[in-house]
């Protein structure tokens, strides 16, 4: 009797198994062609950035140089006596 319920319990599981596996596989295909798609989306933003940060600019308000924020000039201060 136990031999023929092993062989009902494989006869059930053997498809379930093969279904989840077939299941698995399919979805990660579809994850892989996602993954390609947002690479070559995230190229093409990179590519179409990097288009726009190597222009010649055309005004002065166009220049990054003349964008950045000046650092304050720090000079080497001698400690008051009072402190030592």
């Amino acid at each position: 009797m136990g031999w023929v319920a092993a062989c009902v319990l494989v006869v059930f599981l053997l498809p379930i198994m093969g279904m989840l596996l077939l299941e698995t596989l399919e979805a990660k295909s579809e994850v892989k062609q996602q993954v390609e798609k947002v690479e070559k989306l995230r190229r093409q933003v990179e590519n179409s950035e990097r288009k726009k940060r190597d222009k010649e600019p055309s005004t002065i308000s166009d220049n990054p140089i003349f964008d950045r924020v000046r650092r304050p000039l720090s000079l080497p201060m001698s400690r008051p006596k009072e402190l030592e």
